[in-house]
């Protein structure tokens, strides 16, 4: 489940900016990472148009996962990513 903070506008070299803010995380087990990104690709959408760089959004994802739970947490389905 994701939990999800209210939209807010924060100010940003003098300009105000949309900002959403996600709480999640999620076992150090790979096969959790994809359902995971999964669902995260699904909140960013929620607040983002679709503008082709959706497939490097879900990549980075997915490779920067796969090092915190390999390479961060061993594989060690106790800790959290």
């Amino acid at each position: 489940m994701v939990h999800t903070k209210s939209l807010a506008l924060l100010p940003r070299n003098g300009h105000s900016v949309p900002f959403a803010g996600l709480r999640q995380s999620l076992p150090s087990k790979v096969a959790a990472i994809s359902p995971f990104v999964d669902q995260l690709m699904r909140f960013i959408l929620n607040f983002r148009r679709a503008d082709g760089s959706e497939g490097d959004i879900d990549a980075a994802l997915h490779e920067a996962l796969a090092n915190a739970v390999v390479h961060g947490n061993g594989e060690n389905s106790c800790k959290r990513v």
